[in-house]
């Protein structure tokens, strides 16, 4: 288990490199781009309480963030990488099994946009899926307030 976030190794960044579009100069470089978001997914800060190293600002880092949620990349890193997890298990490269689990997530009092109610439950709030692998890497993530993510276009 990783109990700190750690950067992005030579092999990882060769094989996420690949995936994205890289094909022109930047004044930030994506490699660190990529190391802010997995930061927050890992630590789980604000945006704003992004440390000031020697990476980009953090409206640089939410802009991709942003363009890259909204394009599809992050779906098709998803796919790319959960294939490419399956070849080394020398399993195909298509899941034919996973679990889905949902969870309502209760709203601060005065958001109103993008937000339903969970009979059951009663919380007002969002809910959200998540489909995993048997062994808990993620396929697909929907949501009531984003485009579904995740592995392949059909979902």
């Amino acid at each position: 288990m990783i109990t700190q976030f750690k950067e992005l190794t030579d092999s990882h960044w060769k094989i996420i490199s690949s995936l994205l579009n890289n094909q022109w100069k930047r004044k930030n470089s994506l490699r660190n781009v990529v190391n802010r978001i997995f930061y927050i997914l890992r630590t789980g800060c604000q945006w704003r309480n992004l440390p000031n190293k020697i990476y980009p600002r953090w409206q640089s880092v939410y802009y991709y963030f942003y363009q890259w949620a909204n394009d599809g990349t992050f779906g098709t890193l998803t796919f790319s990488l959960n294939g490419h997890l399956r070849k080394q298990s020398n399993r195909e490269e298509t899941p034919s099994l996973g679990c889905l689990d949902s969870q309502s997530i209760k709203l601060a009092p005065m958001i109103y946009e993008d937000k339903g109610i969970d009979g059951n439950k009663k919380i007002n709030g969002r809910k959200r899926q998540v489909l995993v692998r048997y062994f808990g890497a993620c396929l697909v993530v929907f949501c009531s307030c984003c485009p579904p993510f995740g592995y392949g276009d059909g979902l």
